[in-house]
């Protein structure tokens, strides 16, 4: 089993809705996830 991680805790905050889309640090963590999930996907299919 791979564990695919990020920079840090792979959250975003928000009290209300539409809050979360104002976390641009969670967003951008959630974005370098994305990226390392598809790597991974990619080395996988690959091998």
């Amino acid at each position: 089993m791979f564990l695919v991680g990020s920079s840090y805790w792979n959250m975003v905050y928000g009290n209300a809705i539409g809050e979360v889309e104002q976390d641009q640090e969670g967003i951008e963590n959630m974005k370098n996830l994305g990226q390392n999930m598809a790597w991974i996907l990619k080395k996988i299919h690959n091998s």
